[in-house]
């Protein structure tokens, strides 16, 4: 009778440890697109983590939110510059902004880099607005030439 009550436990406790992976690995979605020209000079990946994301408290009070951005150039391209592109988003209730142009000249929070043929970048953008994920409708990449490249969710293909 004990091992059939321990091995009980057991599966209890191994489905109760189980749930959360499970939970946590469903709702790690992100937006993304390949973005390209018929001669591939220009052709990357772009990715925004919207999990990855932390609310930042100012001195003064305010505040904004930080995302992870993730930016892949294909072999053969052209080097990427990137020059202040924005990532705009589009709450369910219909609010859209955008991230803002930081101060930082380089590190994690600058809005001016290149990405060289073959290689990866990580970035961080900054929105001046606290906001909930589960809010969010729609994602676009706006570069200077006013052109716009709906987001994908990847978990929506």
């Amino acid at each position: 009778m004990k091992q059939k009550l321990f091995f009980l436990a057991f599966i209890c406790a191994a489905f109760t440890l189980g749930a959360p992976v499970t939970a946590k690995a469903q709702s790690d979605y992100y937006y993304y697109e390949s973005i390209s020209n018929p001669s591939k000079t220009i052709n990357f990946l772009i990715g925004v983590y919207v999990n990855k994301n932390e609310f930042i408290t100012r001195d003064d009070g305010t505040g904004y939110t930080k995302m992870r951005m993730a930016v892949i150039n294909q072999e053969g391209a052209n080097p990427l510059k990137w020059s202040d592109y924005k990532i705009y988003i589009k709450l369910k209730n219909n609010e859209m902004f955008y991230n803002y142009t930081t101060k930082a000249e380089d590190g994690e929070l600058a809005c001016n880099w290149t990405v060289q043929a073959g290689q990866n970048h990580i970035q961080y953008i900054c929105f001046d607005k606290a906001f909930d994920i589960g809010q969010i409708d729609m994602i676009w990449l706006s570069m200077s030439d006013n052109k716009f490249f709906d987001l994908v969710r990847s978990d929506k293909k």
